[in-house]
């Protein structure tokens, strides 16, 4: 993977939207890019933070105290999607969002352990109503390569 310092034309843009989309401050962060075929990631002090469309990674969410609107969910949604799932509407215990399509929200254990970022496909309100069908595509789980990147 290619990997070099941002730009400070760059370095501005991308601190302006994580600022705007996350609320966090990295403008004294140093901030690195990189690409490998389709695949974009960036590094702020040297933790691989976010990847694609500045979706927020699981080590950043913890070390840069990200905050994600979030769902709480059961110990065997939690089994399926650390490895990989994608979350169905059965496995939520609790919602910490208003969970609308294409949010980016994180799923956590009962013991507010993050184990994936997930993209929502389905409203809090169906949901609600449904009690079943896909609710969430994984993004990024516990142990996957960008986790192994993150922790590696």
């Amino acid at each position: 993977m290619q990997r070099h310092v941002m730009s400070s034309k760059d370095a501005k843009i991308f601190i302006n939207k994580i600022k705007e989309k996350y609320n966090i401050d990295i403008s004294n962060a140093k901030l690195e890019v990189g690409k490998e075929k389709k695949e974009t990631w960036y590094y702020v002090n040297d933790i691989l933070a976010f990847f694609d469309d500045l979706i927020p990674t699981l080590c950043a969410i913890m070390k840069l105290k990200i905050s994600l609107p979030y769902v709480i969910i059961d110990e065997g949604a939690v089994r399926a999607v650390s490895k990989g799932a994608d979350l169905f509407a059965p496995g939520i215990v609790e919602y910490g969002c208003e969970c609308k399509e294409n949010d980016i929200i994180l799923a956590k254990t009962k013991t507010n352990q993050p184990v994936a970022v997930l993209r929502v496909l389905m409203s809090k309100d169906k949901a609600l109503v449904e009690k079943r069908g896909k609710f969430a595509i994984n993004l990024h789980h516990v142990g996957d390569t960008i986790w192994e990147m993150c922790n590696g």
